[in-house]
């Protein structure tokens, strides 16, 4: 049996992980701790609002032992983070990123559509 291969596009790149898009099934992959989520485009952005909404600095200077992690986890998405503070840096460094990528790429398309019809 024969089986397709569906091309992913890389969003965005950093040496803690990776964003790529699959354009057949509308979908994010975010590879991220030696583990690939594949996730919806909505979901994606609720867990980039959850991760920015993470005061690192309060958890940086807090001696409470619940401080030492976060534990993030969004509706459509079915995977669980467990992050300590340096993780969740990479980890927001790399959603923004990749937001940005997105936003960039969407505005380009606008105008070329704009510059075409």
């Amino acid at each position: 049996m024969k089986q397709s291969v569906t091309p992913l596009t890389e969003i965005f790149t950093t040496e803690a992980g990776a964003v790529y898009q699959c354009d057949k099934r509308n979908r994010l992959l975010l590879a991220f701790k030696g583990e690939l989520t594949v996730i919806k485009v909505e979901a994606f952005l609720r867990l980039k609002r959850v991760v920015d909404a993470i005061d690192l600095e309060s958890m940086a200077v807090s001696t409470n032992r619940s401080s030492d992690f976060e534990i993030v986890s969004v509706c459509g998405c079915d995977r669980c983070y467990v992050l300590t503070l340096t993780e969740l840096h990479t980890f927001k460094e790399l959603l923004a990123g990749a937001r940005f990528a997105l936003e960039l790429n969407s505005m380009l398309h606008e105008c070329l559509r704009a510059q075409l019809a």
